[in-house]
């Protein structure tokens, strides 16, 4: 079943890694919706490689960037392109079948803009640019299969690869310096996810679960709270290799953001709390009967569309995957 075996490979070739390029208390290290079709299947061994274009387009009104609390309405535009490895073991682990990933974003375009509400800068339009490689996501995982339920264990670090420096504003050129390929920061996340696919009608459930936890930021002070990860997809599989679903996923910290950077930021921004949430929905199309270099190749187009935001980007995303196996 070539259809369903070639969908497999969406999982372990673009699941993993978020291009990690914005702020503290504005986006974690994790990139929401990166789990949804199969996300609870390790496939057979063998190497998968994946290639990601993504774009986003969000807005926040406050929020810290490089230790420079913001205090007005920002919009936020990125597109950036993602590599992912994946090489699937030949051998068995704790009678499942264990996995790497790696996984290096570059981000080929970002810009900020916002018009100053607070001295000196009341009134003036400011923006920012940034481009260069993000920070890098290493993966380890196992998987089981029972039947038609599958499902994973997955440990993944981000680590701080993209360049940093901390913020500063240049008035008189209406500049700010504040946009950062990477966070300065190491993050850490457990993973569980489970898939169960019934092959007879083609109909999927995928949901994944993770905790993302975060060093502190020593060049602002900032210790962002740890959040919890939650994303489910359903989709319906055609024997012809397309597959359409329908994927969402929350975002939710559970405590609030420390350290005296935070500080700093929630009494400029005159807020009680910096914890953060936000919550996206969207649809899935995929398919499955491509070849490229004679490799069997997956193609997927998916967007999401966020909600609920607090103390957040919220962003509306297009991104287009194309998984090849070796």
């Amino acid at each position: 079943m070539n259809s369903y075996k070639n969908l497999l490979y969406i999982l372990m070739a673009c699941a993993i890694g978020s291009p990690a390029f914005a702020v503290e208390g504005g986006s974690g290290a994790y990139l929401l919706g990166s789990r949804e079709g199969f996300a609870g299947v390790v496939p057979s061994a063998g190497t998968y490689v994946g290639i990601d274009l993504v774009h986003t387009e969000g807005e926040i009104h406050g929020l810290s960037m490089g230790g420079l609390p913001i205090k007005a309405a920002t919009d936020l535009k990125v597109t950036f392109a993602k590599l992912s490895v994946t090489q699937v073991l030949q051998t068995e682990l704790w009678g499942g079948t264990p996995a790497l990933n790696i996984n290096v974003p570059f981000v080929l375009d970002a810009s900020l803009s916002f018009i100053g509400e607070t001295p000196p800068i009341v009134g003036v339009p400011i923006k920012d640019t940034a481009s260069g490689i993000g920070d890098t996501t290493l993966t380890g995982l196992v998987g089981w299969h029972q039947g038609n339920l599958h499902y994973s264990a997955a440990f993944s670090v981000f680590a701080p690869t993209g360049a940093y420096s901390t913020a500063s504003i240049d008035v008189p050129n209406r500049r700010v310096n504040a946009l950062n390929t990477g966070k300065n920061i190491w993050s850490f996340q457990p993973v569980f996810a489970a898939t169960y696919f019934d092959p007879t009608r083609g109909l999927e459930f995928s949901g994944a679960a993770s905790l993302l936890f975060s060093t502190r930021n020593k060049a602002t002070d900032y210790q962002n709270a740890p959040a919890l990860n939650l994303e489910a997809a359903v989709t319906q599989h055609t024997k012809s290799g397309w597959a359409f679903g329908l994927a969402g996923y929350a975002y939710i910290q559970i405590g609030d953001d420390s350290g005296s950077g935070a500080d700093a930021t929630r009494f400029f921004l005159g807020a009680d709390s910096l914890r953060a949430e936000v919550f996206g929905v969207g649809p899935v199309v995929s398919y499955s009967g491509a070849s490229l270099f004679g490799k069997d190749t997956t193609f997927k187009l998916k967007y999401f569309t966020e909600f609920g935001a607090k103390n957040r980007f919220e962003s509306d995303t297009l991104w287009l995957n194309l998984a090849i196996s070796f």
